[in-house]
């Protein structure tokens, strides 16, 4: 049963509070920076035979920033996203002739699609996609059990799932989402989720699953204590918390967020 509360989700996003705290270069939000997104989707598809011009479905795209990364790698790319302020933010970036992306030209070299679409209810064919990637999506869903279903409907056999999502394991990530909850600038149905449940509840549907480690080195809630967090105590601060959690931390609670890969 998907209980998201779809209208606060779209009214949060179509805001775009987020703005606030993660606009980057783009001026756009994004989740994550491009080559960071490069880095999720090698880590995410390594070891499984995906060809360069499969169909790919960017399920919670938001401003296209992945997809248009995705692209650019090759892939045949949609991408769907809840906000349709989103969406037709994806479509005005794509078309940004002063916008460089990390490509030979400095252009979007392959062109993806956009629409509003809900990952719970997704509008495609079974057994049509061969890629479904999540950039932070599974943990805007207190059952995501229904996104689940949903993406082994629609992917074709063998199809493979790439998602990154926030390490409720982290402690790092939780005083920073902490602080970033304080500020109203969480989503109503956000839910740092923990690696190894999510990988337990993937081994019911899919095969060959994977889970691995992002921004290891991440120490983000100094990011949200203003210049205390630039100075020379906070980076003595990222210092000490750097050592204790790389060297004493259980590997599953190091990254702020996990890469979780499988295949149907």
């Amino acid at each position: 049963m998907d209980i998201q509360q779809k209208d606060l989700e779209k009214k949060f996003w179509d805001a775009q509070i987020k703005d606030r705290y993660l606009g980057y270069e783009k001026k756009v939000y994004s989740a994550f920076r491009e080559k960071e997104y490069i880095e999720i989707i090698d880590k995410g598809l390594a070891g499984f035979d995906c060809k360069r011009n499969a169909k790919v479905l960017d399920i919670g795209c938001g401003t296209g920033v992945s997809s248009i990364v995705l692209s650019n790698m090759g892939f045949d790319v949609m991408g769907i996203d809840i906000s349709s302020t989103l969406i037709d933010q994806a479509r005005e970036l794509l078309d940004d002739s002063s916008v460089s992306w990390l490509t030979s030209s400095g252009k979007v070299e392959n062109k993806p699609r956009f629409i509003v679409g809900d990952a719970a209810k997704l509008d495609f064919e079974p057994e049509s996609v061969d890629i479904c990637f999540l950039g932070g999506v599974l943990h805007h869903f207190p059952n995501y059990e229904v996104v689940l279903k949903e993406i082994l409907r629609v992917l074709k056999e063998d199809g493979v799932i790439v998602a990154c999502e926030p390490n409720l394991f982290n402690l790092p990530y939780r005083l920073s989402y902490y602080l970033v909850n304080r500020k109203k600038g969480v989503s109503p149905n956000d839910f740092p989720l923990s690696p190894l449940q999510v990988e337990r509840d993937l081994k019911r549907y899919f095969k060959n699953v994977r889970l691995a480690q992002f921004r290891e080195n991440d120490v983000p809630f100094l990011r949200q204590l203003g210049w205390f967090g630039c100075s020379i105590f906070g980076k003595l601060i990222r210092l000490i918390v750097l050592f204790f959690k790389n060297n004493f931390a259980p590997l599953y609670t190091r990254g702020t967020f996990f890469i979780v890969s499988c295949q149907k």
